[in-house]
């Protein structure tokens, strides 16, 4: 019986598609892709484009210039204008895309041309993508968007609210840990917006409501560790998504997990 020989142009097509597209939440997509030959002719999107290089260069080819990106680099794309992606190697060519929808942020932030983001800010940019695939809370992935967004955006708004709002906020926060605590809870406690109230917030506390609502859930479940309560009682408690993600920011925070952490307390 004579054995097939895949066909090399179905193998080259097939090597050439996205790994993944993925609706995050409404007007947020996120793809990771490598080499797909359909985003090299000249093409717009109506979203806002962020992202970064895996593998590979290319030239960001635009009407006014070109710029060229490497592996490590970011990139921002605002809508609608018309480029073209020039990949030197389409064997070595990958890359994370997010698409943000402007009704999300056009009244608060601007993109006013394409840029590239480099050094630190990426690793950041790579944390943002990393969050928003892993997580499953949709208020979570929300201020996870929010973040990013004022991260990387131009404020088009003022922003001089009475820190003694902020600090409302926070001790609203810190007195609700075994509450589920959501942005539009914030909103109708201080008549803020969400992206006033983040922004700052974090100039204030060096952290967003959010996670500074996560940081004093794991405080509070140490503490009651302290007391002798079990763990998984605590996870369910306190609203963790589950016992691996506890294990995860408890760590993240006292640098032990929760068992080493009980264990030393009894040695």
């Amino acid at each position: 019986m004579k054995k097939s020989v895949p066909d090399s142009r179905s193998c080259a097509r097939h090597e050439r598609t996205a790994y993944f597209h993925k609706n995050i939440m409404n007007g947020v997509e996120i793809k990771q892709c490598k080499g797909n030959p359909h985003d090299f002719k000249t093409h717009v999107h109506a979203e806002l484009s962020i992202g970064y290089i895996l593998f590979g260069s290319t030239d960001l080819c635009m009407s006014d210039r070109t710029i060229h990106f490497g592996a490590g680099d970011g990139v921002i794309i605002p809508p609608l204008v018309s480029h073209r992606c020039s990949p030197q190697d389409i064997r070595r060519w990958e890359y994370i895309m997010m698409y943000i929808h402007p009704d999300r942020y056009e009244d608060i932030v601007c993109f006013p041309q394409p840029r590239k983001i480099e050094g630190p800010a990426v690793h950041r940019l790579i944390g943002y993508a990393t969050r928003l695939l892993a997580e499953q809370a949709s208020d979570v992935l929300e201020t996870t968007v929010l973040e990013l967004l004022l991260e990387l955006g131009d404020s088009i708004m003022p922003d001089s609210p009475d820190m003694g709002i902020i600090e409302q906020v926070r001790d609203y926060i810190a007195g609700h840990v075994y509450d589920t605590v959501t942005l539009e809870q914030l909103e109708r406690l201080t008549g803020l917006n969400k992206f006033t109230l983040i922004r700052n917030f974090k100039k204030a506390y060096i952290t967003t409501p959010a996670s500074f609502h996560l940081q004093c859930r794991v405080a509070e479940a140490k503490q009651q560790m302290n007391r002798g309560c079990d763990v998984l009682t605590l996870c369910d408690e306190l609203h963790f998504f589950d016992q691996a993600h506890f294990i995860r920011e408890f760590r993240r925070m006292y640098g032990i997990t929760p068992s080493a952490y009980v264990k030393q307390l009894h040695a």
